[in-house]
């Protein structure tokens, strides 16, 4: 995994400024080209053909074509003997040659021929013609800004701001940070800087910018499959992303989904696999640790434990440096804390993220499928018989780690007003904010309607198949695989996701509804992995990991968050009703779930904009600097 950077102008200094931001992201090597009209920068993360031969930017033999790549091409020892049956020929053993003979070969068309992980950037000298491509889910990151004929993009955003352009929060995405946390369109938290959308490629010529797509989510007619499918594709998909010139381990947490990995990835490999689990140092009902332990015992694997017993507040500017925008969910602490301790043993990591959107693994389809059989109920009674519901009956309903409270009763009986709408139903559910939360802690109601407008609610298909799709195109590429590229690059590791093959995900586009939730949720892939894995550990629930918030909120998140808020600094910002967040934390007690969720969410955007809006710094800040 690589950095990659660029702008259709010349300037060696300023490209290397931008390269040098990213050593994080490939601390093996650095190159750059530039003629008079393009700069290219990248910096190497060696993971395939660790020679000299694997520098970039690469070109092909005439020096005609430049890449900067960062990804990785699963298929490239395919594609590369049908190319050099083409008469092309290789000086190298990458996947990057690959994509430029590719690229060659085929034009654009080389796209949908890549099985892969990737985000790259090609300059065609003879056209004078920038071509950019984001892999199909977003699994890789591309940034891009657009403004006065200057175009100017790279793997993260810290790089695009080594250039004097003009810092501004976009305040739309600021609410839409606050209400889901994260921006679901391809909007980011800076205006002028966007992202390349997945499956979409950009061309540049002219300074005329066109985009397009190369892949979307399909819906194809769905029919009953055999589990066996899911775990033959898997293990391809395993084996494919086992493949590297550096040590490979995986993450494994006490779910289905990573132990699925790595029962699989144990029986592939020869030697024991290195395996990484993280948990607090405190006292909780869900215990990652053990649960890990009696998987890492079964499978046989190298396993290393790591306890968490630090301050969250002194890590925070550091994760937000790392993220280039700010994140809502304090599970970066602890994929962070995993990757740095990975590092030290292996340079590749192999994680479960995607299966959830792919087979139905989350709660709220669970209660979207309940809430969906009394919709015909009148609105006004449901909405009376919830506020009329003492909490500790939903507490029950609700497999969360601690009580929903006020504010999550609050939400629920949003929920139930609006199941006769079922767009805006879920976007109840997915949200951290109660409708009145919305009119009373904001400033403005301006929200994107990415979610509740988008086109997929009105597809002929199933309410799970509407969901997924809403999820992986929203949630997952824009919080998920997010924390997953920042937090693995930040160490210098590289992360890959194998229930994310595009062939998985096709293949679960067809699998219906009934098969993927009945009692239990992603039931088709627990009885494809049946087989690999101890009895218990199939039928698990899906359990939400254990972040002490709680104490975090009274030994340090409390008193920064007074510091942070005073009602000057609450007026400038012009974002947030000062009255409205002093409630949070006076009435934390009453629904610690969903007000510590608000309080880390607001406390980043704020930390976020001391650091990138009001210092204009371009290097990483700590906390004191920040305060």
């Amino acid at each position: 995994m690589c950095g990659i950077t660029g702008f259709n102008w010349e300037d060696k200094n300023l490209i290397k400024h931008m390269n040098s931001s990213l050593i994080h992201r490939g601390p093996d090597g650095q190159g750059i080209y530039t003629n008079k009209n393009i700069s290219l920068g990248h910096r190497r993360l060696a993971i395939i053909d660790l020679s000299n031969a694997g520098k970039q930017p690469m070109c092909n033999e005439d020096e005609t074509i430049w890449i900067t790549f960062n990804g990785e091409i699963y298929n490239h020892r395919d594609l590369r003997k049908i190319l050099e049956s083409k008469g092309h020929r290789f000086k190298s053993n990458t996947d990057t040659e690959v994509i430029i003979h590719g690229y060659e070969e085929w034009g654009e068309k080389v796209l949908e021929k890549l099985n892969g992980q990737f985000a790259f950037a090609i300059y065609n000298n003879n056209s004078k013609t920038l071509f950019l491509a984001r892999d199909r889910i977003g699994i890789k990151p591309l940034y891009y800004y657009y403004n006065d004929n200057k175009f100017i993009f790279a793997s993260e955003i810290k790089a695009i701001l080594q250039h004097d352009i003009k810092r501004e929060i976009n305040k739309q995405a600021a609410n839409d940070f606050i209400n889901l946390r994260y921006m679901p369109s391809n909007e980011t938290l800076f205006k002028n800087i966007y992202k390349i959308n997945p499956g979409e490629f950009l061309t540049l010529k002219d300074n005329k910018l066109t985009k397009s797509l190369f892949w979307q989510l399909s819906y194809p007619k769905q029919e009953q499959i055999k589990p066996i499918k899911i775990k033959e594709l898997l293990e391809d998909s395993i084996k494919k992303r086992l493949v590297a010139d550096v040590p490979v381990g995986a993450y494994l947490s006490g779910g289905i989904d990573s132990a699925a990995i790595v029962a699989i990835a144990a029986k592939l490999k020869k030697e024991p696999i290195k395996t990484f689990t993280v948990g607090f140092d405190a006292n909780n009902e869900v215990d990652e640790l053990s649960k890990a332990r009696i998987i890492a015992n079964h499978c046989n694997t190298d396993h290393k434990e790591i306890t968490i017993k630090e301050s969250v507040s002194n890590l925070l500017p550091k994760l937000l440096w790392h993220l280039d925008i700010p994140h809502g969910d304090p599970v970066i602490i602890p994929q962070y804390k995993l990757s740095q301790e990975a590092v030290k043993k292996v340079k590749v990591v192999l994680s479960g993220e995607g299966a959830d959107e792919l087979f139905g693994g989350y709660v709220q389809y669970q209660t979207m499928l309940k809430g969906n059989k009394i919709k015909n109920i009148l609105s006004p009674i449901l909405k009376t018989a919830a506020r009329l519901t003492p909490i500790k009956i939903f507490d029950k309903l609700y497999d969360y780690p601690s009580s929903i409270g006020s504010k999550g009763k609050e939400k629920i009986v949003d929920f139930l007003s609006h199941l006769k709408k079922t767009n805006q139903a879920y976007y109840d559910l997915i949200s951290i904010t109660s409708e009145n939360d919305r009119k009373n802690l904001l400033k403005t109601n301006n929200f994107t309607k990415e979610i509740t407008n988008n086109p997929i609610w009105q597809k002929n298909t199933d309410l799970i198949t509407k969901m997924t799709s809403i999820d992986s195109t929203n949630w997952l590429q824009n919080y998920v695989l997010h924390i997953n590229d920042r937090m693995t690059m930040t160490n210098s590791i590289e992360g890959r996701v194998p229930f994310l093959d595009h062939r998985l995900i096709e293949l679960s586009r067809t699998i219906p509804a009934k098969q993927k939730i009945n009692k239990q949720t992603k039931a088709i892939l627990r009885q494809a992995i049946k087989p690999l894995l101890p009895k218990n550990v199939t039928k698990t629930k899906k359990q939400a990991f254990f972040m002490p918030l709680d104490k975090w909120y009274k030994e340090e998140l409390k008193d920064m968050a007074k510091q942070l808020f005073t009602e000057r600094n609450v007026k400038q910002r012009n974002i947030y009703n000062h009255y409205q967040l002093q409630k949070i934390w006076r009435d934390y007690n009453k629904s610690k779930l969903i007000y510590g969720k608000q309080l880390f969410t607001i406390i980043n955007l704020e930390l976020w904009q001391r650091m990138f809006i009001d210092n204009d710094t371009k290097k990483e800040l700590n906390l004191k600097q920040i305060l």
